[in-house]
């Protein structure tokens, strides 16, 4: 099944995220990548990195901000594996909770992707 990845500013983020997910869809697998390197506030480019090259599966890829999304950018370019690594520009709670059950339900990586724009992007005023 493949892989969530959360890239947050903050490492409470990112693991809340991650703890949510698992307690609410215990079949997903979820990497969790927030703060910087000594548990400031930012983002790592080498946990994003290390996270992406040890996947056992493709993964859609979630962020919360900036830095974030260039450093996942950057990883995301370099990787060299085998797997499909995706970015998801979506909120980073809301988008990987949809993305998260629809993978358990069966869904594919494209099925996940096109729930996810679609109820986080609803035109419903």
């Amino acid at each position: 099944m493949p892989t969530i990845v959360l890239v947050s500013h903050s490492v409470d983020i990112a693991n809340g995220t991650k703890q949510l997910l698992e307690q609410m869809v215990s079949d997903v697998d979820v990497l969790a990548c927030g703060g910087t390197d000594d548990g400031g506030i930012g983002t790592s480019f080498n946990s994003i990195q290390d996270a992406i090259n040890h996947l056992e599966d493709d993964a859609l890829c979630f962020f919360d901000l900036g830095s974030a999304e260039m450093n996942l950018d950057m990883a995301i370019e370099m990787y060299e594996g085998d797997h499909q690594v995706l970015k998801v520009n979506a909120p980073l709670v809301e988008g990987s909770f949809t993305a998260s059950v629809k993978l358990s339900t069966g869904g594919s990586v494209e099925e996940a992707i096109e729930e996810v724009y679609r109820t986080s992007f609803s035109s419903e005023n």
